[in-house]
């Protein structure tokens, strides 16, 4: 059983930990994905993504000082003793002086860090404007980058972790078995997306990321997103789900559905392709092997899929895209990581199987978590029968 108590707790004791291993004695976070990890609540975070709205400081030992948007701090009180009304310096929130405003801002965070002790040890930040990092740093505090220690503590899943993200999946699925029902000549892209939300929201999922839903000749290449096409006999529907489930935590999986009953040679062939690449290399990961010896064992990718290959063939997920992050050989935008699959990583592991010049293009990728005996999938959707069989 999930224990949301526990699993807010846990997860900051993560975070200190990664702190203390990278030598800060605390972190001043603004992006709301961090804020959520250590806190566990979220206040608007589509408009909280791009506005500065809500902030804490998280000391190296003990609770964090949360800075809530104003009028929403009783979503956290519940959870920490020590929540404080916010304050913007952002120029298109405040239409006041940012430079002036942001440097009130930072002597409030300096005021924490003397009540903690820590103002002389080295802060970590993660995203902030020019005005309020350079406001920091007037004040003379010695900041580092604070994405490195998030990394490590969320790099390993919790228990509760993963069975939430095994929920995230069971909810896309719901709402992928709606989108696919819908599938038929004459729907618009736009249309099935809103299928696909709606049934993510009326199960207590929160939104999705990207607009990745895509028909016919938009599957080659990939990357172009939902707008008014209308799907026709025969189109491929090519989804990469993207949502961010109950609690915050992502279900990243990827399918590919026929319009019609026949699909063609070409379609079945990429579809092969991707299959086999995705479940061949789920097959390899479990605990221990080393992220070079994985893709030196992966299948190969025929030639004629590789210019339009995607470049990863695995990331990292859990409450965002997260690392490691292990490139396709040759991708020239990702550079191969050092370390090895560990224990309770969770991994989203894709293939784009698209030829230059061809009419259609299949996206296939599953959510994989590394357990003790290997790997598990749990992304459960099934795959297309029809563009599957012989």
């Amino acid at each position: 059983m999930i224990d949301l108590a526990r699993l807010r707790r846990d997860r900051l004791a993560k975070v200190q930990r990664a702190m203390a291993a990278h030598g800060l004695g605390a972190l001043v976070l603004t992006d709301i994905v961090n804020i959520r990890y250590c806190t566990g609540v979220a206040v608007m975070p589509l408009w909280t993504a791009v506005n500065i709205a809500h902030y804490i400081v998280v000391p190296v030992t003990g609770d964090p000082v949360i800075f809530e948007y104003g009028g929403a701090e009783f979503r956290q009180r519940p959870y920490w003793p020590d929540v404080r009304p916010s304050m913007f310096w952002q120029a298109r929130v405040t239409d006041a002086d940012s430079p002036g405003k942001a440097a009130a801002w930072a002597r409030q965070i300096r005021g924490v860090l003397e009540e903690r002790g820590l103002a002389g040890e080295r802060i970590g930040v993660d995203v902030l404007d020019y005005n309020g990092f350079a406001a920091l740093q007037a004040l003379g505090l010695e900041l580092a980058d604070a994405d490195r220690a998030m990394s490590a503590a969320r790099i390993i899943k919790l228990p509760d972790e993963v069975e939430l993200m095994r929920h995230a999946c069971a909810v896309v699925e719901t709402a992928l078995a709606g989108m696919e029902q819908a599938i038929r000549p004459g729907i618009s892209e736009n249309e099935l997306l809103a299928i696909f939300w709606h049934r993510i929201l009326a199960q207590g999922g929160e939104h999705c990321f990207t607009r990745l839903l895509v028909s016919g000749q938009k599957t080659n290449p990939w990357l172009h997103e939902a707008d008014g096409k209308l799907v026709e006999p025969g189109d491929l529907v090519a989804i990469d789900t993207d949502a961010i489930g109950p609690e915050g935590y992502v279900a990243d999986f990827s399918r590919t559905f026929l319009c019609g009953d026949t699909p063609s040679a070409a379609q079945k062939e990429a579809y092969r392709v991707a299959h086999d690449f995705v479940r061949g290399c789920s097959e390899l990961i479990r605990p221990g092997l080393a992220f070079s010896e994985f893709v030196a064992r992966c299948p190969p990718l025929p030639a004629a899929y590789r210019e339009q290959a995607y470049g990863v063939i695995v990331h990292g997920i859990g409450v965002d895209d997260e690392s490691p992050n292990i490139p396709l050989p040759g991708d020239p935008y990702t550079e191969m990581p050092e370390g090895e699959f560990r224990e309770n990583m969770v991994l989203a592991v894709e293939c784009y199987a698209g030829k230059i010049g061809a009419r259609d293009g299949v996206k296939l990728e599953d959510e994989v978590w590394v357990s003790a005996a290997g790997p598990v999938v749990l992304s459960q959707y099934p795959y297309d029968a029809k563009l599957l069989g012989d």
